[in-house]
């Protein structure tokens, strides 16, 4: 009778667990249901395991596609080198539901240089300028048919100022999403924030002045207007100083790239600077697969 008594407990038990977790799938289907009858942004890891979009039939791959680069070739071919980097080490872990930059590399600028995108509904209208991409099924009808490629996941553009906007987010949000999803950082950072061609060693003299300004009553901005102009120190540092000083005042955070627009930057925002550095054991980093360690 013990037995019995043990052995129907422990189906009951089993019972209730497995009736649990088929109350959690049905939730999250009916959240992405949710979701998907809206224009907010889809969670960019889903997208892609649900084979709702195919990455680099967006606008994944945009800072080569600009140059050329065709998608059908990133669609049919091993992607590999930074396009690898991108989408299976950033994009298609990237769990979470923020917009991000059109353009990794915005230079020289274009008509999207400043933009940011996600996936959303295919019923969204309000899309902003915004389009389709092309996943597996808009492939195949293109690819083995011999047809113009289908668009079956409608993209938006974002307002860079909104609160899906990983732009208008603090480097510190920004930075714990991509532990969350444990992507790269530096490539979340390139995607996340505008960049201006002036690197660390013209800014790092301005920097360290507004921060010898600091008083607990006073503003980023007010800091600011307290340190003097400068001359003397040649043009190129003269106009550098002269861009960035309402780059301070706005704490918008903005990337400084680096000379050869490299994986090591920094990051300014507000008074505060960020090094963006590539560890030194970063290829033993990366190829363990934690890829948010690796800088």
């Amino acid at each position: 009778m013990a037995a019995r008594a043990l052995l129907a407990l422990g189906l009951a038990a089993r019972t209730q667990v497995v009736a649990l977790q088929l109350q959690d799938l049905q939730r999250a289907k009916e959240n992405r249901t949710r979701r998907k009858d809206s224009c907010d942004c889809l969670n960019w890891a889903e997208v892609y395991y649900n084979n709702e979009a195919f990455c680099g039939r967006g606008n994944e791959l945009y800072f080569l596609s600009r140059h050329g680069f065709t998608a059908a070739y990133a669609a049919i071919e091993p992607i590999t080198g930074l396009p690898h980097k991108v989408c299976h080490d950033f994009f298609m872990n990237w769990q979470d539901p923020s917009c991000v930059n059109f353009d990794l590399l915005p230079f020289p600028p274009d008509k999207r240089t400043g933009q940011q995108w996600c996936y959303v509904g295919n019923d969204c209208n309000q899309l902003n300028g915004g389009g389709y991409s092309t996943n597996q099924q808009g492939f195949a009808q293109s690819g083995w048919h011999n047809l113009q490629s289908q668009s079956f996941q409608a993209w938006k553009i974002c307002d860079p100022s909104g609160t899906e906007a990983l732009a208008s987010m603090p480097v510190s949000e920004v930075v714990e999403k991509g532990k969350a999803s444990d992507v790269p950082l530096s490539r979340l950072l390139r995607l996340a924030y505008p960049v201006v061609q002036i690197d660390w060693g013209h800014a790092h003299y301005l920097w360290e002045a507004i921060n010898d300004q600091y008083a607990a009553n006073r503003t980023v901005s007010e800091m600011v207007d307290l340190v003097p102009n400068i001359s003397g120190w040649g043009s190129d540092v003269e106009l550098a100083w002269a861009a960035l000083r309402p780059i301070a005042k706005s704490e918008q955070a903005t990337i400084l790239d680096s000379i050869d627009h490299g994986d090591n930057f920094h990051v300014v925002e507000g008074r505060a600077a960020y090094s963006v550095t590539r560890v030194v054991n970063g290829n033993a980093i990366y190829l363990s697969g934690h890829f948010s360690e690796e800088f």
